[in-house]
């Protein structure tokens, strides 16, 4: 039975089981929620609020949406709560993987499973096939969500099931009901949607031998026979089940690979084992031998242009990123596909620590360049430089006594941090009177 620990305290399905199945008011799934709120969220939720969020017309009030460039290429929109309706889907999202039972074919979004478990099953095989769900989030509907909640092994009431899946989907431009992708209980939703189709799945593949797992959107067949073609049985048997449950195969990212030849699964290469790739290694390798030979902030900049290149997007980057967190981040990754005890990993690991600890001082310098805006873009410069001239060429912004629109000017630092100490101590002082007038009741 699947638990989450909250505030300290373990919580399991069968702590709100009976709650959901016979809630009848908003106000009893508000309740439930308060019971699980950070102690920074001060103020409760209110049933009203919830039937509020729980009506997808109201869109401007519910979310904002905005697109991030694809690696590969395109766009993919993005979906994001706003306010206290963040607050509700992340309480609501714990309250749902208390219910999560996953098969087991799905690796994605599960706690306790990652990529490397979705690769690891299909090690070794003559042929790997991989199928691709297009559009996985938004073609799940309100209606199916609802439906799902109300059946067996959830068992919601009427009133829950149509709360939560109004508080999980947003209205599309045509008038949809979708799961969107940026909401924190899409991930979970998905999969209890998904159960039904991973078991039928699963049965085909299992009655030719053919290994079968599911990570989110990507689905992924291994065999040693030569059944997995694109246009053969099993792949047009695959394709009649996923369109029978309401999702469309994209046919552009769907690949058959050999032995002999480059095997991947969810970013990983199953050739002989899983592995990250050629390429990782070579880019950890590069940074750190950049940083050894030319200093911290000349590799910063180089793992900047790495970092474009790939994601095609740089946003709040400037000209630069922290490269001692990029290759933290990419070495953990290292850890958890090759092992703590790889021998490359441990070498890879050894260099970056001894590096850290030589250039303390300078990591802090490149932090400081950087939020004074350093290492903003020239267009971006020109344009600062434009809102701080003056009308009068011969006197000063200094000279007037004022300071200047750029966010980044260093006269500002010591108001933004009195302003951010302000804040502190009026959020500490809300919370003190919040506590004192609860003690006196």
């Amino acid at each position: 039975m699947a638990t989450r620990t909250v505030n300290g305290r373990e919580y399991t399905k069968a702590d709100f089981e009976n709650r959901l199945r016979y809630l009848n008011d908003a106000q009893e799934l508000a309740k439930l929620l308060n019971e699980l709120k950070a102690p920074y969220i001060y103020s409760d939720f209110r049933g009203k609020q919830l039937s509020f969020f729980a009506d997808t017309n109201n869109i401007r009030r519910r979310c904002k949406t905005f697109r991030l460039r694809k690696k590969h290429g395109g766009y993919r929109e993005i979906t994001a709560p706003k306010g206290r309706l963040h607050d509700v889907l992340h309480i609501l999202n714990i309250v749902l993987q208390t219910y999560d039972e996953p098969t087991p074919w799905a690796y994605g979004f599960v706690c306790g499973r990652s990529v490397v478990d979705n690769a690891r099953p299909h090690v070794g095989k003559r042929y790997i096939l991989n199928l691709d769900l297009k559009n996985f989030f938004p073609t799940i509907t309100r209606r199916q969500v609802a439906d799902c909640l109300m059946a067996e092994p959830f068992g919601f009431s009427s009133l829950a099931a149509e709360l939560v899946s109004g508080l999980a989907t947003v209205r599309t431009d045509n008038g949809e009901e979708v799961l969107a992708q940026g909401f924190a209980t899409s991930p979970t939703l998905s999969n209890f949607i998904c159960r039904e189709m991973d078991k039928e799945i699963a049965g085909v593949a299992a009655a030719q031998g053919v290994t079968f797992t599911r990570y989110a959107d990507d689905l992924t067949f291994s065999s040693d026979a030569d059944i997995l073609r694109p246009q053969g049985e099993l792949a047009q048997q695959i394709k009649t089940i996923v369109e029978r449950y309401g999702f469309i195969l994209n046919e552009a990212k769907t690949h058959l690979q050999r032995r002999g030849r480059r095997q991947e699964v969810t970013g990983l290469m199953v050739t002989e084992k899983v592995n990250v790739s050629r390429r990782y290694v070579c880019e950890i390798r590069s940074l750190l031998y950049i940083w050894e030979r030319y200093g911290y902030e000349d590799a910063c900049q180089a793992a900047w242009k790495s970092y474009k290149l790939q994601h095609g997007k740089t946003k709040g980057h400037q000209n630069h990123v922290p490269l001692n967190k990029v290759l933290g981040g990419k070495l953990n990754y290292m850890k958890m596909v090759r092992g703590a005890d790889d021998p490359l990993y441990q070498r890879f690991v050894s260099r970056y620590t001894s590096l850290q600890q030589t250039n303390k001082r300078e990591i802090k310098e490149v932090e400081y360049k950087a939020y004074m805006g350093k290492y903003l873009s020239k267009s971006v410069k020109d344009r600062v430089t434009r809102t701080t001239v003056l009308s009068n060429d011969n006197t000063s912004s200094r000279q007037l006594g004022t300071t200047s629109n750029n966010p980044y000017d260093p006269r500002k630092k010591n108001k933004r941090i009195l302003n951010f100490i302000l804040m502190v101590i009026i959020l500490v002082a809300i919370i003190l009177i919040k506590l004192f007038l609860k003690s006196r009741l």
